[in-house]
Parts: structure tokens; C-alpha cells; sequence
């Protein structure tokens, strides 16, 4: 073997390195990209419950000043 027969499968080597990390990096960053578009799925269907929840406690606690409202008029006013 010559010296450039061992530069021409250095190369090789090297070149098949950096085609592997390319592929695997961007492999790598579509399955980022799909686990970030999930979890951001998953924090907004969390938010849209918690408006939800927060809407009904609202409503509620309305209620119940409303109810603390009618028992301090009948309580005063009689």
C-alpha cells in the first residue's frame, strides 16, 4: 500500500464519519422538533383546562357571595 492508497481511505473514513453524524444529527433534530411540538400540544390542552377550571371557580365563588350576600341582608335586615 502507498501512502496515498492510505490518504484515499482516510478520506473514505472520513468522509463516511461526517455523512453518519450528518444523518444522525438530523435524524436527531426531526425527533427534537416532533417532542417539542408535542409537549407544546400537551402545555396548551393543559392551559385551555386550567381557563376552564378557573371560569368554574370564578363562577363559583360568585355564587357563594351571592349566597353570603342574602344571608347578611336576612340576618340584618329582619
Amino acid at each position: 500500500m502507498t501512502f496515498m492508497d492510505r490518504i484515499e481511505q482516510a478520506l473514505a473514513s472520513i468522509a463516511l464519519a461526517a455523512f453518519t453524524a450528518a444523518g444522525s444529527g438530523a435524524i436527531w433534530l426531526i425527533r427534537l422538533i416532533f417532542t417539542s411540538k408535542k409537549q407544546i400540544e400537551l402545555l396548551q390542552r393543559e392551559i385551555e383546562v386550567r381557563d376552564e377550571r378557573r371560569d368554574e371557580d370564578r363562577e363559583a365563588l360568585n355564587e357563594v357571595r351571592k349566597d353570603v350576600r342574602e344571608i347578611r341582608t336576612r340576618i340584618l335586615g329582619e
